[in-house]
This record gives structure tokens, sequence and C-alpha cells, in this order.
């Protein structure tokens, strides 16, 4: 059939053209009565093509689709007669034969006849999807003509490649082309979506379907009603029944056809017709006979007076599985074979130098060996061995399970019911945008002025503000919210040696604006504890049920106002917490020093949304709470709030003693720290260096690194006392305490702690007063670091910037640092492991160094990164990808004799903004020096 539009109604029209090769044309009918549903047309002209696309066809044209797709089926008729004996076994036919086959017929002439025909029918039909199979003359120039009518192209069997354009020709050719205009890509394996991946297809257009091929063979291999009259048939079964001995019968199925191995064809017969020959009654070889000239005479002269040797007509579809099933080996140079056989699990000799299903060579389904005399003998004769010891061969889904066809019609129909969805990193911009960011990524690094404004928006501190400007910007919290569960607070009063202050803590908590839901008081090993003890009991006895203490103090304390109304509502609800004290007051006491990190740790199981920790002498004003849960609650100021407080670099304490009037950030605060219960977690996720102290600079570094949360010191408002988290007294007391390192053995301690928190490259505040360029140089060994320092120090001594140091592990390298400190402004160590004597996983390392790393450059304000990427290791890999995703430039030292993981090499290349290659230490041109001076030069300019 032929069509014709006539007023955009389609109908049969067998005379539309004149040309004098078509006047033969075999024509079908068909009626398409629903022109609102998608038309697809399917195109075939192979009998490959139609065996593999019959159960596509079939499935289209089912039941469930008929109401959502018109299918028309296109022949160019390139193997006119099998391709309708393969249809026919699937009970399906073409609509329209185009007849296109010629004697001798070259590839351009084809190409121009199939060309100017389908564009016809194209115009004529005008389908809103066109399909294709595999990689013939007539899918590519199908698949072209719809593209430049810009019809979408679906290619069943895409991805497939042998890397040769000349093996297999035309095929590598056409099927490379067509994949790289389709817009659904149906590939039968994981490797052929990696090929497509790989040559830069868009991966939302990849569908992993399994081979259609193996639907179709899935179909016969066991048909049921066969007809075992068949000569072929006949042949096998005589030639099984004469040997019950499997070993000593062995049928051979040899199919030869492939262009690129006429030139071979010769010797391939003479190894067939040796193998015949030296096994005889033993071996049956069955050839079905390609009918191409080319193949076939040539098969004939060498092969056709052998006894064991039966070539026979192509194999009709319907009994060709059963052929396959009955074969011992498969001896061929075809694709399609190659599938269906590993399927069922029947040993594949491949007489090819090249493969596009390589799968089945790498997981050992299919033996590669070529196309050369002697290699095709040894094969079946090695493979005869292997038959007589294993008997069978593994069946493997490798190729598809048999649902291809309906996978592919599912994904069509999401196609046209718009469940497609295009990835925005296919579109033009998305990909100019980024080739363009590699071809030029030397003009796109921005300047650094902007590098060195991006790493002081990551550090600088928040505004210091006073109370009434924090208590003016937005908070989730308001005093009407106090008794809402995700503002309760737990109150943890640590105690030791100072008594008689109990009393006085529960009254300060209990008058609270916003009084905790819970009181822990916790003494370790104290000294007194049996007075601290009986100070509690006294407590308790205080606040029961039959005490009329509560009710007075509530009068006295809390609501001494003069309005009468307000001061009963607030006595009665005073009363009823005062009351509840014994119920929400938890002791904890302990023999063991825990020290200061013992209320930490008691604060792990705390039950409330946010906590605070005191110090004993820190005793709050009424008002405190509710001032401090408004801050937290604030988008600038959600950090660790304290009542003192220092940058570490700085001889100098913002709190009591300053009496500082604005909120200040600093590195670590002291005294009281209110924070989100969760936050105490991150405290003890490095190692402690001391347990005798530094617990306040262990928590604030931990939650700057791990959280990105910041420690504030609140204001000291002199207007209304009632905001301060301290009494009168407290100042004294606290100009002698543990923040300042006054107490007594601690300053050697704290000193050596913040050292150490440097070193392991713990952002510290004094890193905001640096203004000179500064470059981070990594690398795990000592003559990396010196080879890396060689080329740049002399650099950037003339820019008048800064290098600093960063390795993964000091004391799992060979750095002498003494050495190496004198080089550098700092040195830097994430100490991968080290923290707790263990061998991470790479996964873990890589973590800790995208930790450490984000904090080393905050705290040395580098503003680009130099590495020898060729020493390829685990931590340099996370350190590059960490550098990648905060946009800080890489120079790549490449040396190519270094290597020492490949993988890791080649994708640290690709993150890296430059690389420098070498194949040497010694063969760093000056050419390369001068490159590596320009690019520091713009890095810094």
């Amino acid at each position: 059939m032929l069509l014709k539009n006539d007023n955009n109604n389609i109908s049969s029209w067998p005379n539309l053209l004149k040309s004098n090769y078509y006047k033969n044309k075999r024509i079908f009918d068909i009626s398409i009565n629903n022109k609102s549903l998608p038309k697809i047309v399917i195109v075939l002209g192979t009998r490959p093509e139609g065996i593999k696309c019959a159960p596509l066809i079939a499935e289209l044209k089912s039941d469930y689709y008929r109401s959502k797709f018109q299918i028309i089926v296109i022949s160019t008729g390139q193997h006119r007669e099998i391709l309708h004996q393969s249809l026919m076994a699937f009970k399906q036919t073409v609509d329209i034969d185009l007849d296109l086959m010629m004697n001798n017929q070259s590839l351009p002439d084809l190409f121009h006849r199939i060309f100017f025909q389908i564009n016809e029918q194209i115009n004529l039909i005008k389908p809103d999807l066109l399909i294709v199979q595999g990689d013939t003359t007539t899918a590519l120039v199908s698949a072209l003509v719809a593209a430049y009518n810009q019809i979408p192209v679906a290619h069943v069997e895409a991805g497939l490649r042998t890397f040769n354009l000349s093996n297999p020709f035309p095929e590598e050719l056409n099927r490379k082309i067509i994949d790289s205009f389709a817009k659904l890509m149906f590939a039968p394996t994981t490797f052929a979506k990696e090929v497509l991946i790989r040559e830069d297809a868009c991966e939302t257009d990849i569908f992993i379907t399994g081979n259609t091929g193996v639907d179709a063979f899935y179909q016969y291999y066991k048909h049921e009603n066969l007809n075992k009259n068949n000569s072929i048939l006949r042949l096998i079964d005589n030639f099984k029944k004469k040997s019950l001995n499997k070993t000593h019968s062995v049928v051979i199925l040899v199919t030869m056809h492939r262009r690129e191995n006429f030139q071979y064809l010769f010797d391939m017969c003479r190894a067939i017709k040796t193998i015949a020959n030296e096994h005889n009654e033993k071996f049956l070889i069955i050839l079905p006979v390609h009918p191409n000239p080319n193949v076939k005479n040539v098969v004939l002269k060498i092969l056709n007076n052998l006894n064991n040797v039966k070539i026979v007509d192509p194999i009709s579809y319907d009994i060709f599985g059963y052929v396959l099933l009955e074969s011992d080996i498969i001896l061929t140079d075809s694709g399609g074979i190659q599938e269906e056989a590993v399927s069922i699990g029947k040993p594949v000799i491949l007489m090819r130098m090249t493969t596009e299903r390589p799968e089945g060579i790498y997981l050992g389904t299919i033996k590669q060996i070529g196309i050369f005399y002697d290699d095709i003998i040894k094969a079946v004769n090695d493979e005869l061995k292997n038959i007589k010891i294993t008997n069978q061969t593994s069946k493997r889904n490798i190729f598809g399970d048999g649902t291809a066809s309906k996978q592919i019609a599912t994904i069509i129909e999401n196609y046209f019911s718009g469940k497609y969805k295009s990835n925005m990193k296919c579109m033009t911009k998305f990909r100019q945008d980024y080739i363009a960011q590699y071809v030029y990524s030397y003009k796109n690094i921005s300047s650094h002025t902007i590098r060195r404004n991006m790493m002081k928006n990551l550090t600088k501190v928040q505004s210091a503000l006073s109370l009434d400007e924090i208590l003016k910007i937005p908070s989730q919290y308001n005093i009407s919210k106090k008794n809402e569960d995700r503002f309760a607070l737990t109150a943890i009063i640590g105690l030791y040696r100072r008594e008689g202050i109990i009393r006085r803590w529960i009254e300060a908590l209990l008058i609270q604006t916003h009084p905790p839901k819970e009181i822990w008081i916790i003494h370790f090993a104290s000294p007194i504890a049996d007075k601290l003890d009986l100070e509690i009991k006294e407590i308790r006895l205080l606040f029961n049920n039959g005490s009329d203490y509560c009710n007075k103090w509530c009068i006295e304390n809390k609501c001494n106002i003069s309005n009468n109304e307000i001061r009963s509502n607030c006595t009665e609800q005073c009363v009823e917490f005062c009351m509840k004290l014994p119920s929400i007051l938890f002791v904890g006491m302990g023999e063991m020093q825990l020290k200061y990190f013992g209320r930490f740790q008691l604060a792990l199981q705390c039950r409330t949304k946010y906590v605070i920790v005191f110090d004993d002498d820190c005793i709050p004003q009424k008002r405190y709470l509710e001032v401090a849960m408004y801050t937290i609650n604030t988008k600038e100021y959600r950090g660790i709030l304290g009542t003192k407080g220092t940058p570490a670099a700085e001889n100098y304490y913002y709190g009591p003693v300053s009496k500082s009037n604005q909120i200040i950030e600093v590195d670590v605060v002291g005294g009281s720290w209110f924070m989100e219960s969760e936050w105490v977690k991150l405290m003890f996720h490095d190692k402690i260096y001391s347990w005798n102290t530094g617990e306040d600079f262990h928590l604030c570094a931990n939650a700057r690194k791990y959280a990105n949360i910041r420690s504030f010191v609140m204001p000291v408002d002199k207007n209304d006392n009632t905001t301060h988290s301290f009494t009168k007294d407290y100042l004294h007391i606290s100009n002698k305490g543990d923040t300042t390192g006054r107490v007594n053995g601690t300053s050697t301690s704290r000193k050596f702690i913040i050292d150490q928190l440097w070193l392991r490259g713990d952002r510290l505040m004094n890193s905001y007063q640096s203004s000179k360029p500064s470059l981070l140089l990594f690398a795990e060994t000592q003559y990396d670091t010196m080879l890396l320092i060689s080329l740049v120090q002399q650099q950037m001594i003339q820019l008048g910037g800064l290098i600093h140091f960063a390795t993964s592990n000091m004391l799992k390298t060979d750095i002498e640092m003494i050495k190496i400190r004198k080089e550098f402004q700092s040195v830097h160590d994430f100490m991968i492991g080290r923290d707790f004597n263990i061998d991470p996983t790479p996964i873990t390392a890589a973590a800790e160094i995208h930790y450490g790393f984000d904090m080393v450059m905050q705290g040395t304000q580098s503003t680009a990164v130099i590495i020898l990427g060729s020493s390829s290791t685990i931590n340099m890999f996370a350190l590059v990808s960490a550098a990648f995703l905060r946009n800080i430039p890489i120079i790549n030292i490449y040396i190519q004799d270094n290597i020492v993981d490949l993988k890791r090499s080649e994708v640290i290349m690709t993150m890296s903004s430059f690389t420098l290659r070498t194949f040497t230490n010694q063969t760093f041109s000056n050419l390369q020096s001068q490159q590596l001076n320009n690019l520091l030069v713009h890095l810094y300019k």
C-alpha cells in the first residue's frame, strides 16, 4: 500500500509513484480510522530487522495499545521474501512494501532509493514517531529522513559498538549516526547504555530494555506445534538417534555472511571442511547459506560435497529456535545469534575480529577467535573438550529476559502521555556552558577579589547588635509560646566545691519568665558531696506539696506587681510550677571525676529540644532564658550562646568583665552554653586532647566544623539587668575562671588545645585578619611537598602571597615537620584515622577530608589549591572534590611516570581547573614553569 494526503485524509493510493522499478510492488490495504491518535511508523528492510521488530509490532498492535497508537509498518525490501517469511512466523505483515531491492546494487544507490521513497511516505503519513531497528542502510536512511522532517526517531538496539568504522561496514557507521540524533534510545544492556552516555547522549533519552531479538527467540525456541516433517529437523533427529552418547554426536550450527569477512570466507570454509573431515560421522554441521552470491558461491564451492555438512537455505524462524536448541556448538559471524545462543546456554565461537556485543565475551559466554583457519579449528576442538567435561553452558539473560517489547511499548506510551521528562543537563545552554567551562576555564575562573570576598563571606562575623536591636529582628519565638514543646528547655548545673548555692539556683530558674521544663543538678567526685546532698534534700522538702513556701515565695519574688488581676494569675501559675519542682528536678552524682565534660555527657541524654549548661557560679536573671530563646530562634544568631567568650587568637574576653553591650561572635564561649540539645553530640566527634579542660573549645570548634554553627557572647545590657546570665557577685569569680586560662594548671593545656585545633584545620577567627593572597598546597609525602613548593614559592613571594600546607595524616608520611614548617605560613594535618587509631574506609576518610578542607580554606583564607594529581590518593581525590564543590581553582601538576591510580588520577584531572602535564620530575621544562607562573599571576592579580 502507498499513501497520499487528500485534505488531511489518509487513504490507499496504489498508483502514487510511477518510477519503473516500483511497478511490481505488493500492495496492502490499511485503514486509519482515528486521526487523533499518534501515528507511529516502523521501517524494516532486512530479515533480522523483521525478526527483532516482530514482537514489538505485535505488542504495539495489541488490544491494549490499539486505542493509543496507529501503527504503520513499511518495508524497503532489502530482504524482501525472507523478511515477509519471518514476519509471518509472528502473524505480522507489512503495511507498505516499497520493494526497492535491485541486483548488484551499491550502497549509495540503495541509499538514494530508500531516501526518496521513505521521504514520500513520511510526507503523506506525517507520523509522530519513527522507529528503526539496528544498523542497516534502511535504518539509517529512514532515521535521517525523519530527522530532516523534524520527526522524533526511536532506535531499537541502540548503543552497539565495535569502535571500528570499517568492521562491520557500514553497520558501525550507520548505528553511530542514528544514535547521534535519536530521541528515544532502547539499549539492550548496561554496557550499551554506558557507550551512549560516553558519546554524550542524554541519559534521560536512554532506556535499558534488553533486546527484542531475545523476545522473538523466546517465543519460538520451544515451539510446541513444531512440524517434524521439515527436512532439517528430520536430519537432526536422525543424526541424534544414531548415538545416545552426546559426546559422539555433536551438531554444529554455522552462519557466515558478514561483508567484512568476504575476503576471509575461503579460509573460513576451509577450516569448516577440515573440522568436518576430522570428525566425520561424529559431527553434523548445518550451514544455512546466505542468499548473497558473494557468500553462497564460495560456500558451495568448498563445502557442497561433504557428507556431514548440510548446506541449506535460510532457516525459517518458526523452526530456527529448535535448530539452535538442538545444536551443541554455534560457530558464527552473526550478531543476533550471539544473543539467542547465550540466552539458552549454548557455547558461541565468534568468527569476527570485532564485535558490538562484547558483554558475552567479558562474562565468559562467547569466545571471540577471529577469522583465521588455525584459530577456528583450535576453538572448535577446545569447545568439544569442554562439552565432554561440562555437558552444558549456563543460561544467561545478558541480552534481555524476553520483555523488551513490552518495556519499549510502555516507554513510548509514557512519551506520548507526557510522562517523559527532558533533562535540563541535555539542553543547549547547559552543554555549551559545560564545554565552555572546560575549554575556557583559564578565562572563566573568577578574579581573586571575587574569590577572596567569597571566602570572607564564609568567615566574616555576624553584626554586633545591642539587645534592643536583637529583639527587633524576626524570631520564631515569642514569650506567649513558652509552653510549646518545640521551645522546651532543660537546665543543667554542674556543681563541685561551691556550697550554699543550690536553693539560690532553684529559685533563679523558677523565677524565669521562660522557666525550664527540666532542671538537672550533677556533681562528680566532689569533696563536699555530703553537703551538696543535704542541700538537695532540704530543697525537695521545701518545695513539696505540703509546704506553704511556694505561695509566699511566688508573691514576694515573682509576682510583686501593682496590678492585682495580673498578680493573681501570676501567683497561681507560679505556685503550680513551683510545686512541680520535685518531679522536674533530676540529681546525678558519682565518684568518678568527669570534671568539665561530665555535664555535657549528661546533656546527651536531654529530652527537650533546647538545653543550657551552666557553670555553678553563673546564675541567670529572670529574663535571661526568654532572651536567649528569642535570640537562638533568629536566623542571624542561631548558634551557641554563652555568658563570656573570646576569639582564640586574642587575649581579650567579652561578657561581664568587658561589659560589652552587644552580641559578639567568638571562637569559644563559656560560663553557660545555651544551644539545641542535638548539637552536644558534635562535641565528641573528634579526639578530646585533654579531659582536664577545653570542653568549651571542643564544643564550639566542632559545632562550626561539622554543622556550621557559630558561637556568640550574649550582650550585657546595663539598662536591664534582668536579661543578664549572671549576678553581680559573679564578676569577681568569672575573672579568675577557666575560660580565661587563669585557673591553676589549665593555661598550658588550653594553649596546646588551641594549637592542635589549628593544626587539625579548625577555623579560628584570626583568619579574618589575613589580607595577603594565600595558596594551599596539598601533598602526602615530603618529596611531593618539596617538589611543589619549589615550583610555586618564588612566584608567590613576588606576588606578596602566603603558602599554607595541608596533608591527610603526618604520622603516616615521611614529612619532616621541622623542615616543612619553615617553608609555610601554616601547616595543617587532617589526622585521618589518627584521632581514634583506626584505618578508616575510603568513604569515611573522604568525608573527613571534606570537613577539614572547608575549615582549612576558611582558616587560611586560601583562594587556590595546588596538588600533584598523579599521586591520586583517596584523600587527594576527596580534597579536590571539596575544592571543586567550593569553586576553588585547582592547579594539578600531573607527572605521567608517577601515576598511582589511573582511574582516580583521571577523575582528579577532570575536576582540576588547570593541568600541567610532564613525564617525569626532571622534565618540568622552563616553558611549563612559565605557564605555572602565569597561572599564579592570573589567579592572584
